[in-house]
């Protein structure tokens, strides 16, 4: 039998992202050279603009607020009101969190690195996609909870990827956004692991894959962030070297929480 995540695994990665949240911070929006690469990243990223890219954005919410009323449904339907609480309160929190920390709590100083110092970190749209496709993830059935992760991740990264094509965002924005849900998203796992009974498990996921596959995930983010670093060149507009980290990153942090958050809840009713 396999052992049943405890409550303390939950809070201990949500922690673990709470410093990887602050440490995005400090980099990319408090330092000269993250600012500089986030910058490029956006700058190098325009090129691949469509032409209906802010009717796309524009419409995030709407699909969002779509899946989130799906998830209520659903929740009502397997009778399963505690995961349904958490969920909306996963949703509430978070998006109420973003938009603190980016109007109220954290500044973007100017130096030198860019011309902007109006904050945008993290990314309002990519909470609200972010939290919606967590609702539906946290009130279906375990054996489902994978399938919607990887399904929900190729959504997420699509529009993160939009946004920063789209000048509405740089790449360090849209991970904060996915990691400010996370950390909700597991504080909420350890509420379930104690109120909830084990619930049969998903598909059977290895310690040893989920690990090979975070390392990957932290391994090419760090590749791609160092390649960016060694070239930035403030004399340039944009740098494809700094887009493609910022689209790794973007990938690496929505992958990871994803496999982290099916590795955890496999067993969470």
């Amino acid at each position: 039998m396999r052992a049943v995540p405890r409550a303390w695994h939950f809070v201990a990665t949500a922690v673990a992202l709470a410093v990887l949240l602050a440490g995005s911070y400090l980099f990319f929006v408090q330092g000269y050279m993250g600012q500089l690469i986030d910058e490029q990243a956006r700058a190098g990223a325009q090129f691949a603009v469509v032409a209906q890219a802010s009717n796309l954005l524009d419409a995030v919410p709407v699909l969002s607020a779509g899946l989130v009323l799906i998830a209520v449904v659903l929740g009502a339907i397997r009778r399963q009101g505690a995961a349904t609480v958490v969920a909306l309160v996963v949703v509430a929190a978070a998006n109420l969190t973003t938009q603190m920390l980016k109007h109220e709590l954290l500044t973007r100083p100017y130096n030198g690195a860019t011309g902007e110092w109006h904050n945008s970190f993290p990314s309002g749209h990519t909470t609200v996609i972010v939290s919606a496709v967590f609702a539906l993830f946290l009130v279906s059935a375990p054996r489902l909870r994978a399938l919607i992760a990887a399904v929900g991740s190729l959504a997420i990264v699509a529009v993160g990827a939009l946004l920063v094509a789209s000048q509405w965002h740089r790449p360090s924005d849209i991970v904060a956004g996915v990691l400010v849900v996370a950390i909700y998203v597991f504080l909420g796992g350890a509420v379930l692991a104690r109120v909830r009974p084990a619930a049969p498990s998903g598909p059977r996921t290895g310690v040893a894959g989920t690990i090979a596959l975070l390392v990957l995930a932290a391994a090419a983010a760090t590749a791609a962030l160092t390649l960016a670093y060694l070239t930035a060149d403030a004399s340039t507009e944009g740098s494809a070297a700094a887009t493609a980290a910022g689209f790794v990153a973007i990938a690496a942090a929505t992958g990871g929480t994803t496999v982290l958050a099916s590795r955890l809840f496999r067993r969470v009713g």
